[in-house]
């Protein structure tokens, strides 16, 4: 009625199926914990680490993005500098010029014609350096990715000093990670600022490396001025030599002194943005170091997680094809116990 040999082979042959399929598992998934079941520790930690990951991958993506804003920026402000060094340059070159001839007439922002002035070589030098002011607009306006650019204040952001722009570069225990630059580090132009100061004068603070003025024999405003409504406003006035020329001629000043004087401004503007530069240089390579950590950090959770819960794909290799020996066996087994009963009926014979 029972028949035991059978029942022991049947169960043998059980036991190594479920072995074998979860061996074929391991090997298919390359996991010898693929749930909680299989090892509810190691599950849980695994589970925890890939989610890290997760956000480390977000975060990589993150300082992609800090990266080509940094690089938009320090490209923008190199061109600036190199720009107005030209200017610098130029106006050196229009000071070992003869003074030229005006008309006699000049104001704070001429845009009336002076056919007389118009005609000599400081002219001609005059009008280079309007091509060179605009070109600084222009890389101003243009330095910008993904919608940021760095390199102006609008009215909308907040005022300088003290405003800043964060970097997302890290994630580590649930703590966001994050590198900050200076805004005023990389202004150029804010057209948000209240006050219109000469440099280094109460409220200079609110002003960009190009905002303000030039101060020679006149004021000139080469990239913006503020107009009567309190506004900052892009200047239009196409000379930067014209109204000081005037003003040297008719109030008999030393051509020289004003020249040089213009010079020293421009070179505290380039040294101005060279400073900045090296503000935004700092800052690249944090980036960049925080970019290697978290590259690294991700590396060291695949580790982790793979000694947690990887399958061991040789042990699991040998192991299968043992498993499938023993499965022929065990139903070799199932077959001589499901025969032995047989015997029996030659006792009826």
């Amino acid at each position: 009625m029972t028949n035991n040999a059978a029942a022991t082979a049947l169960k043998t042959l059980r036991h190594v199926a479920n072995a074998l399929n979860s061996s074929q598992d391991h090997i298919a998934s390359g996991l010898r914990v693929q749930k909680a079941s299989d090892n509810a520790a190691y599950w849980s930690i695994a589970t925890t680490m890939r989610s890290d990951k997760k956000a480390m991958s977000a975060v990589s993506d993150s300082i992609g993005f800090a990266k080509a804003v940094l690089d938009t920026t320090y490209q923008g402000m190199d061109k600036i500098r190199d720009e107005l060094v030209t200017i610098r340059n130029l106006v050196i070159t229009a000071q070992g010029l003869p003074s030229p001839a005006t008309n006699g007439y000049s104001n704070w922002t001429d845009y009336q014609p002076d056919p007389i002035y118009d005609n000599s070589m400081v002219a001609k030098v005059d009008a280079e350096i309007y091509q060179h002011w605009q070109q600084i607009n222009s890389v101003v306006e243009s330095s910008s990715f993904g919608g940021i650019n760095l390199l102006k204040n609008d009215k909308s952001e907040p005022d300088l000093p003290g405003a800043t722009t964060e970097f997302t570069t890290g994630y580590v225990n649930g703590q966001v990670l994050t590198v900050s630059i200076d805004t005023k580090a990389t202004t150029m132009i804010n057209y948000g600022r209240t006050v219109d100061n000469l440099w280094n004068q109460p409220g200079s603070e609110n002003m960009g490396y190009l905002d303000g003025v030039i101060w020679n024999a006149n004021i000139i405003y080469p990239i913006t001025w503020v107009d009567y409504d309190g506004n900052v406003v892009k200047n239009e006035n196409t000379y930067t030599l014209r109204n000081s020329e005037v003003r040297i001629n008719q109030d008999g000043l030393d051509r020289n002194e004003y020249y040089n004087g213009m010079v020293n401004q421009l070179d505290e503007r380039i040294q101005a943005v060279v400073a900045g530069m090296s503000v935004v240089g700092s800052t690249q390579k944090r980036v960049d170091l925080q970019d290697e950590f978290n590259k690294s950090m991700m590396d060291n959770v695949d580790k982790g997680v793979g000694r947690l819960v990887d399958a061991d794909m040789e042990e699991q290799s040998a192991k299968l094809a043992a498993l499938q020996t023993q499965q022929q066996l065990a139903i070799q087994s199932l077959n001589i116990a499901n025969q032995a009963p047989q015997g029996l009926l030659t006792l009826f014979k």
